[in-house]
């Protein structure tokens, strides 16, 4: 509109600016000026509308009523109107009303411990919730809880879901043809056939695969040769193999067939490396199935869940689990399962899961909804960790996995804004933690591998008795990996992510070094705790993102 009645810019932010001549010629009309600026703004609104399609008036009702109320010295003629108005509907389609959800004013929930007599109609913040957040039960406003159906099989939530999307749809359908060209801009600069770094693990080298038009990875290995080295010959085509020998033992991509979503979380091989466990999420709920596969027949069987593991529905319910691990041999799993806010928070371990008569026994429960749990087995493969973890607060529980037993012990008791994380080898923790220096950088310390040990805690230190890292400033220290000679650990210095290495012989500190000034470089995948070599991933604004072996 100022651009069509005023030809001066702002003197405050375009000094002595002077836009092009728009106004109508002296001997126009109002009835030809009137015109003029209606069809200009009817313009402004058909080229805004994609972006303010939270109007529901079409372009020409909105020019009107612009124009009504920016254009005072006269009155916009009925004939003006017409002609603004067919000029839109002629070459524009009415904009798309968006779905709107609808508020159910008198709905509620009631948080708090049920009381006795409590009427189960009455819904609360689950159905089966013990916890006392207020008593007596206060109703908290949900309008939209009709939405939430965490079966999603509602009707009416998925009517409306579908809405949603058509009306998505809609909107954005000129923009397909620059949906594409983005897509195959971005896939034309990857290479689409490629393949991961083998590294070594017993008798096998293991690695994955990328296919150009598949969505998936496919999980491989090979036979380990002493011949091998690092050098692979490969001709870079989709049928020629990485490795002689090579077994492509889980293809994702078959996983994925028929699914409306596909998610394959861990894929872990068991101490024999016969077998392969894998978890997949068909849903997108992130609750995840657990699937036993033998490599050499490629039979696969999906574990079921029994009223132990919380599942209660029967033994045909698969099990669904956040995380997994194998015991100390072939018969043994433990994993973690979810609460109702998909919080991991319990320890289980399988026994004889082949056996129709397995059994499932609860480890350990974290209480407290502020923690989140974890499940992992130590480098060395001979403990089972059991973390919980808030924020500000760690504890690590342990299994030894050299007795038969399965008792939980825990390295140290949480105490509160104390955050440690801890690795086991030789009859050693070495421990990553803020003790003594929350809010501040970590440190590495040793102890025994002993029950409640944080008073035997020690700080690592050099050839010439110095901490090599005590949480000052001067550096960081994120994690520490530790093979059978060396600890491997990762932080930063000067602002650059770096690796260290310490040789627990000498107790020399040596950090990598490298050509470019800055650069990114973190640990790869290892599984040998006695390795003589490591991989590490590195990459800079110099050098595309590589695999080294040092």
């Amino acid at each position: 509109v100022l651009l069509v009645t005023d030809r001066r810019c702002s003197t405050a932010t375009h000094p002595g600016a002077v836009l092009p001549d728009m106004r109508c010629p002296p001997s126009y009309t109002d009835a030809h000026r009137c015109k003029t600026l209606a069809l200009v703004v009817v313009k402004f609104f058909e080229c805004a509308m994609p972006m303010m399609s939270f109007l529901s008036r079409s372009p020409a009702t909105l020019a009107i009523f612009f124009l009504s109320r920016s254009s005072s010295s006269y009155a916009i003629p009925e004939y003006i109107q017409k002609i603004v108005q067919y000029n839109h509907k002629s070459t524009n389609a009415e904009v798309p009303t968006p779905p709107i959800a609808r508020r159910e004013e008198d709905r509620v929930i009631y948080a708090g411990i049920a009381p006795s007599g409590w009427d189960p109609q009455l819904p609360r913040q689950a159905a089966n919730s013990t916890h006392e957040l207020m008593d007596p039960p206060v109703p908290i406003p949900d309008p939209y809880g009709w939405l939430r159906d965490d079966a999603r099989t509602d009707q009416q939530m998925l009517d409306y879901l579908n809405a949603e999307n058509d009306y998505t749809e809609s909107m954005t359908s000129h923009l397909i043809g620059l949906q594409d060209d983005l897509y195959d801009e971005f896939l034309s600069s990857l290479q689409e056939t490629d393949y991961s770094t083998p590294r070594p693990k017993g008798d096998w080298m293991y690695y994955s695969r990328t296919f150009q038009g598949s969505s998936y990875a496919v999980h491989c290995r090979a036979p380990r040769t002493d011949s091998l080295g690092t050098i692979i010959d490969w001709d870079g085509s989709k049928d020629s193999p990485i490795l002689p020998g090579e077994e492509m033992y889980l293809d994702v991509n078959e996983l994925a067939k028929n699914q409306t979503y596909c998610n394959v979380g861990s894929v872990a091989s068991s101490p024999s490396q016969d077998l392969v466990a894998y978890t997949v999420d068909y849903s997108g709920s992130e609750n995840y199935e657990v699937h036993i596969r033998h490599l050499k027949s490629g039979d696969d069987i999906a574990l079921t869940k029994t009223a132990a593991a919380g599942g209660g529905g029967g033994a045909n319910d698969l099990l669904t689990i956040a995380d997994l691990v194998w015991g100390k041999d072939d018969n043994t799993l433990y994993y973690t399962t979810m609460d109702e806010a998909h919080r991991p928070y319990q320890l289980y371990v399988r026994k004889n899961w082949k056996s129709e008569n397995f059994t499932d026994t609860l480890l350990k429960e974290e209480s407290d909804n502020l923690f989140s749990c974890y499940v992992d087995k130590s480098f060395d493969e001979k403990y089972i960790f059991f973390g919980t973890a808030s924020k500000e607060t760690s504890e690590v529980w342990y299994i030894d996995l050299s007795t038969d037993e399965d008792s939980m012990k825990c390295v140290s008791p949480r105490k509160n804004k104390v955050l440690y994380d801890v690795e086991g080898h030789d009859h050693i923790w070495y421990i990553v933690t803020n003790v003594d220096n929350a809010g501040s950088n970590m440190k590495f310390m040793s102890a025994p591998a002993t029950p409640n040990s944080a008073a035997d805690w020690k700080l690592v230190e050099d050839g010439d008795g110095n901490p090599i890292f005590d949480g000052s400033l001067d550096k960081s220290l994120d994690s520490a990996t530790i093979f059978k000679t060396h600890a491997v650990l990762e932080g930063r210095e000067d602002g650059i992510p770096r690796i260290w290495t310490y040789s627990f012989e000498t107790k020399a500190l040596v950090r990598l070094e490298f050509d470019d000034a800055a650069y990114d470089v973190g640990l790869s995948i290892n599984y040998e705790v006695d390795a003589d070599k490591i991989a590490i991933g590195y990459s800079s604004m110099l050098t595309p993102p590589s695999s080294i072996e040092i």
